[in-house]
């Protein structure tokens, strides 16, 4: 807030409405740091009279849509992303396909073979790592 001051001054920071949202937040989030500093320098247990305020720092995030009606490019970018997920699913598809066959070819060739030792680092209760290949859903989280 304080650089954006310097960098269009006061007047033309004040004709913009919605820096308003974000001043009023940069503030009361400044004010509640103060508070809880002050709180929690006398050893008492610091409580936030204002948690719900923090609800407005994500009304922040709603800036970005402003900013992407306005640049032509951004449009087409997401115009773009938006006529391509159909070749994504496709990847998606094939990726779980691979992890499948891995999953299953791991099972087959390393299913019980790996226990722990030096080399492998397990729990004292364990008896095989996490990861390993004794059944299909702990190969596939291991492929994944």
């Amino acid at each position: 807030m304080g650089s954006k001051l310097l960098a269009i001054g006061v007047g033309k920071y004040i004709g913009d409405k919605m820096n308003y949202i974000d001043g009023t937040v940069v503030i009361l989030s400044v004010v509640e740091m103060v508070i809880d500093a002050v709180l929690s320098g006398d050893g008492a247990e610091s409580i936030s009279n204002f948690e719900s305020l923090k609800i407005l720092r994500a009304f922040r995030v709603f800036r970005i849509g402003r900013l992407l009606r306005a640049l032509e490019s951004m449009q087409t970018i997401i115009h773009v992303m938006v006529n391509s997920y159909k070749s994504f699913i496709y990847i998606i598809v094939l990726m779980f396909l691979f992890i499948y066959i891995f999953a299953l070819l791991g099972v087959e060739v390393f299913g019980g073979n790996l226990k722990c030792s030096k080399w492998v680092a397990c729990n004292e209760i364990e008896e095989y790592p996490r990861s390993n290949y004794n059944d299909f859903t702990k190969a596939f989280n291991t492929v994944f």
